[in-house]
Parts: C-alpha cells; structure tokens; sequence
C-alpha cells in the first residue's frame, strides 16, 4: 500500500471514530465524498442512499485535508438538513465536457483500478469477485479462444453494442451473467445511453436449475473402489464423509468424535476462517480410515491457504473422476458427494443450524437447497428412525 493510500486510510478511520458519515475516495484518481444523501432529482431525507460527490480534488497527499474539511462540512449541513445537491454540483455540466473517453479499454482500465482502490488487503473474497469480472469483460489475450464471445475493447461502450454481444451467448446464464458485469461497466461509465442498457437487463430472467440427486449406492461403491488410490482416494471419502468443498479437503484435519476442523471457503465472507465438519455417518470414519490422513500436499489453518495450489489440486481431482467414468453408463461429479451429504443431513439428527454451520453457509441456503429434496420416502425413513 503506498504512502498516499496510508494516509487516506487514517483520515477515514478519524471520520469513523468522529461519526462524521462522511468517507473519502480515491476514483480515477480524484477524490470523493460517499455518503448517505438524498436523491438529486427528487429530495427526500426520509429515503437516503449512498451517493458520492465530486471534489474537484486530484489524488495527491497536499489535497488530503481540503477533502477532509469537505467531508465535515457535508456532514454539518446533512445534519442540519441545509444540504443542497446544487451548490455541490454547480460545475457538473463543466465537469461532463471534460469527461474519459467512452472507449472500452480506457473504461475497462479506469474500472479495474476503481475496483482495487482503498484495497488495504486483496482478500481471497476480493479476488474472486474480480475474477468473476474479468472472465466476461477482460480483453483478448494470447489464451483466448477465436469463437469466444468477448467485448472488442478498441469499440465504444454503448447500449447497442452492449445488447448486440449480450445476445451472441448461447445459455440463459451466460447471458444474464455478461449482462450483470456490462451494466456494472455501464454504470460506473455513465454512458448516455445507460436508460436502455437498464431497460434490456430488466427483460433478462434466469432461474438456475435444481441439482438432482445421484445414485447414493453408486456413489458409496465408487468410494469404496478408489479409496486406496495415493493421491486422491482420501480425499474422495473425506468429501463424501464430511460433506466438505472440493477446495477444502486440502485443510480436512479430522479429530477425535467423529468431526474434522477445515477451512470455510464461503465466497459470502470476507475472510475465510475455520469450521468443523461432521462425519455422516460415523462409521465411514473407521470404513474409510480417515484418520490416516493421505494426499499430496496439506494447508493447515487459514494462514497456510494457498487458492491457486487448492484449485490446481482440485483440478486435477476431478480429472482423475471423469477418467475413471469414461467409459462408464452412470457416473457423479465430486460435487455431488458434498450435495449428498445435505441431503442426508435432512434425515439425520443434525439441526438445520448445525449442518449449516457444517457445509459453511447459510441456514437458508441450507433450506433453500436441501429441504426442498425432501420427498415422501424421506418422510417415511425420518419416522421410522425418530418416532
């Protein structure tokens, strides 16, 4: 972090302690009030929302405290209600003249480094965010494949580009999903034209589809057969027995009582952190010697994470499954082992809060997801077992 990014982080942390309301931001270089505002067109101070106001300010150290008298003298008048959007924005027209070009790449750039700003720390959460992004907006690379659909950052951004390239992607999904990240862009650009960018996305509707259950004797067999394979065979039945992610069987540290201490990967968390697991059942424990931890590399605690190592791993996990299943009629991905164990958690003593906590999400998610499985056979076994 440079010297400039310390000094703008202390004199947002003396606005925070001070309860001003008020933060300064680094955008393309130049400095910002965000805070809780009315709207500009039709003022209300019962229906605030975040809002940031040009200062005119470059980002240099000398206008550091000329921001910060800014930020206290937007607080007072918010206060006391004497806010005015125009006395704010007088040179806004002035300031629209003067704006970046409505290039891509000089957008795309001006984004990136909008989205990194104020960063103290790159969080794994962070990292993922951006990736997800950049998979649809970046531009071509010695890696991209001829047929991809990318956005030609030599063009301009405007409505009918954006909705032109939406429309070349095959699926629902990649669809709405290439119109989610060109909005953002759109927006944070303020095209002309962002009326009738909204004005598609609004018409575009994607509801993904409910994952089915695999054969749960095929999936016990399949574990049983490959867990004396050295690299990856542990690793198959921990996932299967635990319920954990792919990416975090590389920290799965079973104890003592039938439960194992890993990583919770959860993309919802800023930073990841610890979480434990439970074995269903208890016995696979033993049948599947999961004591006797084996695999190639470990990473134990949270500090010790290496994402990209976890991936690679996973990877090639997964290769290793499609190889064994190609010549075969039925056949799971690993991910299904973990989406077995939900559902089995439905129908085992565990709370709903508990086998939450256990796969690292939510409890919704975890009904969302799960208790909608829950079919009449189920009924039947839960009372067979519990009434």
């Amino acid at each position: 972090m440079t010297l400039f990014q310390n000094k703008l982080e202390a004199i947002n942390n003396e606005l925070k302690i001070d309860k001003v309301g008020v933060t300064i931001q680094n955008r393309r270089q130049s400095l910002y009030l965000r805070a809780m505002l009315p709207d500009k067109y039709a003022p209300e101070w019962t229906k605030l929302k975040q809002q940031r106001i040009p200062t005119r300010l470059t980002a240099e150290d000398t206008n550091l405290i000329k921001a910060k008298k800014l930020a206290l003298k937007l607080s007072s008048q918010k206060i006391s209600r004497l806010f005015i959007w125009n006395e704010w924005l007088a040179d806004e027209k002035k300031l629209a003249a003067q704006k970046k070009s409505l290039k891509i790449s000089d957008i795309y750039k001006a984004f990136e480094e909008d989205f990194w700003s104020g960063e103290v720390e790159r969080t794994p959460k962070k990292k993922r965010n951006w990736k997800s992004i950049a998979q649809y907006l970046a531009p071509r690379n010695k890696l991209t494949k001829p047929d991809s659909i990318k956005l030609e950052h030599h063009k301009l951004l405007t409505a009918d580009y954006i909705i032109s390239t939406v429309k070349k992607f095959k699926t629902e999904k990649t669809r709405f999903d290439m119109m989610k990240y060109c909005l953002r862009l759109a927006t944070f650009a303020e095209i002309p034209d962002l009326k009738e960018v909204k004005k598609f996305s609004e018409k575009l509707k994607y509801e993904p589809l409910t994952r089915e259950a695999k054969d749960p004797e095929l999936m016990y067999n399949t574990v049983k057969e490959l867990r004396s394979h050295p690299r990856f065979g542990w690793a198959i039945a921990a996932i299967f027995t635990y319920g954990c992610r792919v990416s975090e069987v590389w920290t799965l540290k079973p104890v003592e009582g039938h439960v194992a201490e890993c990583s919770n990967n959860n993309k919802e968390d800023a930073k990841m952190k610890l979480k434990y697991c439970y074995a269903l059942p208890k016995s696979y424990v033993e049948e599947f010697d999961l004591m006797n931890v084996r695999r190639n590399f470990e990473m134990i605690g949270v500090d010790n994470y290496d994402a990209e190592k976890a991936a690679a791993e996973g990877y090639a996990m997964a290769k290793w499954l499609r190889d064994y299943f190609k010549d075969k009629k039925e056949k799971f991905q690993l991910y299904d082992l973990r989406h077995y164990w939900g559902i089995k958690s439905t129908k085992s003593d565990l709370s709903t809060a508990n086998a939450a906590e256990s796969m690292g999400h939510s409890v919704k998610i975890h009904q969302d997801t799960y208790l909608s499985t829950f079919a009449l056979k189920d009924a039947r076994e839960v009372a067979a077992k519990k009434l």
